[in-house]
């Protein structure tokens, strides 16, 4: 009796312990995936949300510029909706905003009104509405740029 306990030994896994730590493994690596693309989804969102502050800074400085007396600047943006340009003619000042074509910080413009903005001495602008700023690979990440029509004032908001 004592011979045949002898050659029994462990020499290997249960076919259930096999399958529990592939069931363990499953949970740990879709965990994982999920907070991955979670973190991916906020920096997305972080990324529109500052190329749409950028954008209503430069709506807001042109603005300023026809209030104070220079009707030459305006902003023009791009008819591929990947960016837009700045004009301010007095200083022969123009400036590029364009909107990376690959990698993380790809997004662009899901919605144009208009694609020239140009303020009167007043400080109403020629076009109004809402320009919507989309991320090009999760497309669920938007943020809206909306100009009002008379008075000119831009407001900022993310879409949830």
């Amino acid at each position: 009796m004592a011979a045949l306990r002898q050659k029994h030994k462990d020499n290997g896994y249960l076919l259930a312990e096999w399958l529990m730590s592939i069931c363990l493994y499953g949970i740990v690596v879709s965990g994982l995936n999920m907070g991955i693309a979670g973190y991916e989804k906020t920096l997305a969102a972080v990324q529109v949300e500052n190329a749409a502050r950028e954008f209503a800074q430069d709506i807001l400085q042109t603005r300023e510029r026809a209030l104070a007396g220079s009707d030459l600047s305006y902003i023009e943006l791009s008819s591929g909706r990947k960016g837009y340009w700045v004009y301010r003619r007095p200083n022969l000042v123009e400036k590029k905003r364009g909107f990376a074509s690959g990698g993380s910080e790809a997004f662009q413009f899901s919605s144009i009104p208009a694609y020239i903005i140009r303020f009167s001495i007043n400080g109403s602008p020629s076009a109004s509405g809402i320009f919507v700023l989309q991320h090009e690979m999760i497309k669920s990440v938007q943020v809206k740029v909306s100009l009002q029509p008379v008075t000119g004032r831009v407001r900022i908001e993310r879409e949830r």
